[in-house]
């Protein structure tokens, strides 16, 4: 083998699954408390999430739940005993998969940093979920300020009962040994991207972020991971203190540009990168625009480009699109 054996073993697993234990079945079909707790969790109060009356009046015909929950609804049940010592997975992981190699090697340390999301269709009442996880990518080993690592990439695929295809999803992480924090690498620094034209602006939204706000997001996600809940387990990873899960940036994200567009907007796509962490004492303030405009069919489809900054700088950017019918 070359210089980097561990990389080279895991390239060999690239399009296999993530685990041993096959697909994941959601532990409950597509329900209304879970539906409440997450729109009170991030104060959404559009109405087709909760409201009989506006949801059949709307283009979906019934209730529907928050697009960005897709990867909510697959979460594994936990087994809180312990989570912290398995860098707060919610279980035994498989000793062989991609991710238990890794932290068998020293890499036990984990952040979010991507999520790209596709919306087949929104989710309704009854749906019972079953996502399909694949080993996607693995970087060259970097090292950064939180320590030497590799940014791994798997891909999920998400169906219904029935077996149709309902969304999918590219989740990248950071798996990273917390003990060779350093000067981050400059090799492969990319070049800033030209920024797009702006066509309409949206208007701002802010979060003020409390440790209740960051731990309502993550339960609400069914996200037990420590570092959004526990300051000492954060900062033993680098952390500031206590920080936002990627589910609940997510669904904020997803808030944001459907308080914009209104009830009758569905989210096509949702990209999302994180930069610096969102934690409690701090705003989080979300500003964007339209950047494209096109008709497909009897749809306006429109793309917005937005970012969230906080008093440690970029949280979060991205690109949703989504569709909207004629006026």
């Amino acid at each position: 083998m070359g210089e980097d054996a561990l990389r080279e073993r895991l390239l060999t697993r690239l399009g296999e699954p993530m685990g041993g234990s096959g697909p994941t079945v959601a532990p409950d079909p597509v329900n209304l408390p879970m539906i409440r707790h997450w729109v009170d969790a991030l104060d959404d109060r559009n109405p087709i999430y909760l409201d009989e009356e506006a949801a059949a009046r709307s283009r979906f015909g019934q209730i529907v739940a928050p697009p960005a929950m897709l990867q909510t609804w697959t979460m594994s049940r936990p087994r809180i005993e312990g989570i912290a010592e398995r860098g707060g997975a919610p279980g035994d992981i498989d000793p062989d998969s991609p991710l238990a190699l890794l932290a068998g090697a020293g890499f036990t340390g984990t952040l979010a940093t991507n999520s790209e999301l596709t919306f087949n269709r929104y989710l309704r009442l009854g749906d019972h979920l079953t996502s399909t996880t694949l080993f996607d990518e693995i970087s060259e080993l970097k090292q950064t300020a939180l320590g030497l690592g590799y940014f791994v990439t798997w891909a999920l695929i998400y169906t219904d009962q029935t077996g149709e295809e309902v969304g999918r999803q590219l989740f990248r992480i950071f798996r990273f040994d917390p003990t060779k924090a350093g000067a981050a690498s400059r090799s492969g620094k990319r070049e800033p991207r030209p920024e797009p034209q702006i066509l309409e602006e949206l208007p701002p939204l802010k979060v003020d972020l409390t440790a209740s706000v960051i731990v309502a997001g993550a339960i609400a996600s069914q996200d037990f991971m420590p570092a959004h809940h526990d300051r000492d387990f954060a900062q033993a990873q680098g952390a500031p203190d206590l920080f936002m899960n990627i589910l609940t940036s997510n669904g904020y994200v997803a808030r944001y540009v459907t308080d914009w567009a209104g009830p009758a907007a569905k989210l096509q796509t949702m990209a999302i990168r994180l930069g610096g962490p969102a934690c409690p004492g701090h705003v989080l303030a979300f500003s964007g625009g339209v950047t494209g405009r096109r008709r497909e069919g009897d749809e306006d489809v429109i793309e917005v480009t937005l970012q969230a900054v906080t008093g440690l700088g970029q949280h979060v950017s991205g690109t949703v699109v989504l569709s909207l019918p004629p006026c």
